[in-house]
């Protein structure tokens, strides 16, 4: 009996062994993985959003007023082809990194205390953990990451190679023991993490401030249309001004919401200065609404039943 337990309890505590062959999704996966935790990645999403909301913003003032045939539409397809490029780029690793998998064949991975063990038909390697300290699980796969900023290197462990699903919990543990998930790599109280809050908090009113300056903005652009009593004559048309700015607050106020959705207190405020910020984006629209019609037009007049006429000179 003693001798049967004790066996159990060393195959309880021993390797847990993977067979897998890697996949393109698996890699895409993993780089996407890698992407959002990150330095380099983070800088790259950033860096695609702004080109987004440029693009954005040039579109709109392109089109608006009766200029229309000087849209650098090339620009803009170039740069959405840029863009899409950038966009598909972990993609388009993956399936470079899967054409030089494939020729590895099926991988063998044993998982124990010690490190990680890969076996190839043409190749073997034992990691240690210090050189992947951390890791981000996803829905089918395990990444682990190396140390670095960019994470350079990464380890692809997919949850279908585990023969039971006890396995992954065992796998999860031993994960759990010797690395950090990236997620939660700072520690909970320091004062780098206390530091983000921080950051995190003013950025978040920063954004919900500038968001009620743009729709300030907005609202004062359509001031001289809507109040022909105090602004007789005909006057330029800037309603497609006071939508941009009135887009560009939604980004701003929606980003500083999204800053503080997870600090409580930050949470009430940020949530309180959004839907302020949301009411005065309302009585934007409610002033710019009835120009809309006349995008394309450089001038525009309101008439005595409080109408908008289109002008063009």
């Amino acid at each position: 009996m003693a001798e049967g337990q004790e066996s159990t309890d060393a195959a309880a505590a021993g390797a847990v062994e993977l067979a897998y062959r890697p996949t393109v999704a698996d890699i895409t996966a993993a780089l996407r993985a890698r992407a959002k935790n990150s330095s380099g990645g983070r800088f790259l999403r950033r860096g695609l959003i702004y080109v987004l909301v440029v693009m954005a913003v040039g579109v709109l003032l392109s089109t608006g007023g009766a200029d229309r045939h000087d849209t650098p539409w090339r620009l803009y397809l170039v740069l959405g082809a840029c863009v899409a490029f950038m966009t598909a780029v972990p993609w388009l690793q993956a399936r470079q990194v899967h054409r030089l998998s494939e020729r590895q064949g099926d991988v063998r991975a044993a998982v124990d205390d010690a490190g990680i063990r890969l076996t190839t038909a043409h190749s073997s390697a034992t990691l240690d953990w210090h050189l992947y300290p951390r890791y981000v699980e996803t829905s089918e796969l395990f990444v682990l990451l190396s140390a670095d900023r960019t994470a350079v290197g990464v380890v692809v462990l997919p949850k279908r190679g585990v023969a039971t699903p006890e396995n992954v919990e065992r796998l999860r543990a031993i994960l759990d023991r010797h690395l950090v998930r990236a997620d939660v790599a700072a520690t909970i109280g320091s004062p780098r993490t206390r530091g983000r809050a921080a950051g995190r908090g003013a950025g978040s009113i920063g954004l919900l401030l500038l968001g009620l300056l743009l729709f300030f903005f907005a609202f004062a652009a359509g001031q001289k249309v809507a109040h022909p009593d105090r602004f007789p004559g005909i006057q330029n048309n800037t309603a497609p001004i006071s939508v941009v700015l009135l887009l560009l607050g939604v980004l701003a106020v929606v980003g500083g919401w999204r800053l503080a959705r997870r600090m409580k207190v930050m949470r009430i405020v940020s949530t309180v200065l959004a839907v302020a910020a949301l009411l005065a984006g309302g009585v934007v629209v409610y002033r710019v609404g009835p120009m809309l019609h006349c995008w394309d037009s450089a001038q525009i007049a309101r008439g005595p039943a409080g109408g908008y006429a289109c002008l063009d000179f």
